[in-house]
Formats: structure tokens, C-alpha cells, sequence
């Protein structure tokens, strides 16, 4: 046992020593606390006050009373070969050409020695290949996860609690973002940027059939009397749509969504089902004022191409466009809500890997993310929004955030799409509606899947 205390505090002795060396933990930054270590490390206090002593021996660190233990702030190190803080994604991520490159930026801008690795994973295999990553020695210092990807996370102990090194950074941000990335007290995933889901549109279009852009509230029948006017027919063969969008399942959720879908409320969800796939069904297949584009299509979609006159759309594909050659500058403009107000929410979010041996390094990213001069250099430089409330205030125009239904509390009514279904039940409920989306499928059929999926979900 004796032996096996010693290669701990000697594991971690030369674990934080060549942290300082390298530069992660620069000269005036103090460690993380003696308990932090502890419970990061496995090991017990004892072991990490000894190594702490044997790098104040090797003058590497100093003590203050009540502060910390601290790297000397005239302690002059070495140059030596680079570090590397290697960064897991989803591929395709709409953020990580868009948006990281000013997070990374700025953390290079703190320290220029270390150099940044960005990797990206299959989205539909994410877990799967990064448990496969690590097996073959690819250890991740962060991951990136989308919000429907961190709802998949079957074991929370993969992963650092990061609340103890940001709660000084959180405090505005929207509340309804924080609590979903928190549980039982832990915050498995810290929020970088968000979006809601709503409608932009091509002006030029609407100026050429003479319809004013809507710029107040409208309602969903003014939406579908304006789509119809904007839907252009030519030889028998349609040449310009209404309305587009892509048919998963945070898109057409929103539109059940803006109808009254809420969770919990099972008396009325195959009421409310039925009815938005009903109207999705009337403007495809029987107006043919809308038209769905397969995934393998983008970035060539009938929106950008200035083939559709309206999409329902997000910031991070927004984001996106500024890649794109588009001859219009696209208008974000609000939903068409009827009684309610609410539409669905998406989030990105850094999560540190308790295999990861550069905790200290990937906490420093994520503040540098959550700092107010990096989230408002990505609202500034980018479309992307801020997790932070005031800095989207102070950045953009109150009729903007108005139209994505996050102005003042509107954000609490909306949802996440796994408050509204599981997992399981979701991805299972996309592939039951390939044959509607070309219009060979009921509604009826996709509501009684629904229910089946919903039945079998509780029963396990």
C-alpha cells in the first residue's frame, strides 16, 4: 500500500510539474484546489499535499494563506516543444468553422505556446466513436456536444463536474440554458452558444410579388396566405416555393411547438400531433406551396439558392450561409404564432473528459469562451448568439431577439426538443415518417407511432 500512496503523489508530482513546464499553468496562476485535485486524480489529500511539497521544493510553486498554491509570478520557464489541447466535434458542426476559430483565437492570444487540435467524429456515431477514440489512445482534453447530443450521455461520470471553475462567469446567462446542462448539482456541460428556432426570408422575393416583410407579429394563416402568393408555377412545373425546411425532427417539432405541443400534457399531444402533421401534409403535398431538402443537398438548398421564399431556420445555419454566394441578404423576421408563443432551442457546450490529462488547460479554454470580451467578439464577428443575456441585448437590435422569441422572459417558454421526447422515442420517430415527408404516409399513422413509441418507452 505503502508503495502504491508513493506512485500517486508521484504520478501527480510530475502530472503538474510538466503542466507548469509546458505552460499550461503559466507563472501568477494558481492550481486547482487541494480537494479538486483529489477527487480529479483519485487520490487522497495527503498524497496531493505531498506532491504539492515536492514542487515547492523544486521552487515550481509557492503557498499564500487563504488564497491557494500559486506558480511564482517571476518564475521563468524554459521554452520547450509545444503543447497540444486536443478538441473532439460532431462532423458536420455548423460552429466549428463559423464560430470556434474566435474562442480559439483567443485563447492562443493567452497562451501562444500551446497548439489547439480540432478533430471531428461522425454525428451519428458520435459516442460510439469517441469511446472508440479513447480506447485507441486518442484522449480528448474537450468535447464539443450539441444539446441532442448531450441528452444521449448515458454515463455522467465520464466527465468533470466544470461548476466549480466557471460559477463566476455564469451568472447571466439565460437560466433556462443553464439548467439544462446542470444535474444534481453538476454542470456536466457548459454552454457557449445558443439558438432558437424560427423563420428568416428572401426580401427581394417578397418585394417582387409586392408583400410587405412582416416586421410585427403575424399569424400562422397570414404566413400560409403569404407562401401562397410567393409560390411561382411555370409550364405545369413549380419554380419557386413559399416556404422550405429540413425534415427533422427540430424543425418540424417547432411548428407542433408554436401550436400548443408541451411536455407532459399527453391529453393533448395527439390532438396537437395531429393537426401540425396535417397542415405540414396540406402545405407539401396538396397546396404545394413548401418543399423539403434531403441532408445530402447542402449547402445547395432551395433558400440559398433564392428557389423558396421562406425557411425555418436557426443561427448556426445562418452562420453558415456567410460561406454561400447568395445574391440576397436573408431577413430574420417572426413566427407566425397563433395562441402560443414558444418554439424549440438548440445549444452548444464544452465538456471536459475525466480521462483528460490537461484539466486544468481545458478549464482555461472554457473561460476563456465564457469570458464577455470572447462571447461578445462571436456576436460581433459571427451570427451566432451569446449565452450570456446582456451581451445579446447590448449587441442586437431588440425587434432581432423579438423575432427569435428570446427577447426578455420569452426564452423560458421555449423548449429543448428532449424535454418534449427521449431519445430513443425521437430517432425511432424519424425514421417511421421517411414515407410522409414524400407524402406516402398519414398523419394518422405517425400519431399512432408515436403513441406506441411513447407506450413502450414507459414500460421499460
Amino acid at each position: 500500500m505503502r508503495r502504491e500512496n508513493e506512485f500517486l503523489y508521484t504520478k501527480l508530482y510530475k502530472t503538474l510539474k510538466e503542466q507548469i513546464c509546458n505552460g499550461h499553468i503559466q507563472p501568477g496562476e494558481y492550481l486547482l484546489p487541494e480537494n479538486e485535485l483529489s477527487s480529479h486524480y483519485g487520490i487522497s489529500r495527503k498524497s496531493v499535499r505531498h506532491a504539492l511539497s515536492l514542487l515547492q521544493n523544486d521552487g515550481l510553486v509557492i503557498k499564500r494563506a487563504g488564497l491557494g498554491t500559486m506558480v511564482p509570478e517571476e518564475l521563468i520557464i524554459e521554452k520547450s516543444e509545444p503543447q497540444t489541447l486536443r478538441i473532439l466535434t460532431p462532423s458536420p458542426a455548423f460552429f466549428v468553422d463559423r464560430g470556434l476559430p474566435v474562442f480559439m483565437e483567443a485563447f492562443k492570444n493567452k497562451h501562444p505556446h500551446i497548439d489547439i487540435q480540432v478533430l471531428g467524429l461522425p454525428a451519428d456515431k458520435f459516442w460510439e466513436s469517441f469511446r472508440s477514440s479513447n480506447e485507441m489512445g486518442l484522449i480528448a482534453d474537450l468535447v464539443l456536444v450539441p444539446d441532442i447530443k448531450f441528452s444521449e450521455l448515458s454515463c455522467s461520470t465520464d466527465f468533470v463536474d466544470i461548476a466549480p471553475f466557471v460559477t463566476d462567469l455564469t451568472d447571466t446567462i439565460y437560466p433556462k440554458i443553464m439548467r439544462h446542462f446542470r444535474s444534481d448539482g453538476k454542470m456536466l456541460a457548459a454552454p457557449f452558444t445558443f439558438s432558437s428556432v424560427f423563420f428568416a426570408c428572401n426580401p427581394d422575393l417578397f418585394e417582387q410579388q409586392g408583400i410587405p416583410v412582416p416586421i410585427n407579429r403575424w399569424s400562422f394563416d397570414e404566413f400560409v396566405a403569404a407562401a401562397e402568393r410567393l409560390t411561382l408555377a411555370q409550364d405545369g412545373m413549380t419554380t419557386q416555393f413559399g416556404f422550405s425546411m429540413h425534415p427533422v425532427a427540430n424543425r418540424w417539432l417547432s411548428l407542433a411547438v408554436m401550436n400548443g405541443f408541451t411536455p407532459g400534457d399527453t391529453a393533448n399531444h395527439k390532438h396537437v400531433l395531429t393537426h401540425t402533421l396535417s397542415v405540414i401534409q396540406d402545405l407539401f403535398f396538396r397546396k404545394r406551396i413548401a418543399t423539403t431538402f434531403p441532408e445530402m443537398v447542402w449547402p445547395r438548398t432551395p433558400f440559398i439558392q433564392g428557389k423558396s421564399a421562406l425557411v425555418l431556420t436557426t443561427t448556426f445555419e445562418m452562420a453558415n450561409w456567410q460561406n454561400e454566394d447568395m445574391n440576397f441578404i436573408p431577413q430574420v423576421i417572426p413566427l407566425p404564432f397563433d395562441d402560443g408563443c414558444a418554439t424549440l432551442l438548440l445549444a452548444n457546450a464544452f465538456m471536459v473528459p475525466a480521462t483528460s490529462q490537461n484539466v486544468q488547460l481545458a478549464v482555461s479554454f472554457i473561460r476563456t469562451a465564457l469570458e464577455d470580451a470572447a462571447q461578445r467578439e462571436l456576436t460581433d464577428k459571427t451570427l451566432f448568439l451569446s449565452v450570456k443575456e446582456p451581451i445579446n441585448a447590448s449587441a442586437k437590435k431588440r425587434s432581432y431577439l423579438h423575432s427569435l422569441n428570446i427577447a426578455n422572459n420569452q426564452i423560458d417558454n421555449n423548449f429543448f426538443i428532449d424535454e418534449l421526447f427521449d431519445d430513443d422515442i425521437r430517432n425511432e420517430l424519424e425514421e417511421e415518417m421517411s414515407m410522409f415527408w414524400l407524402g406516402l404516409e398519414p398523419p394518422a399513422s405517425i400519431v399512432a407511432a408515436c403513441e406506441r413509441l411513447v407506450l413502450e418507452s414507459e414500460q421499460k
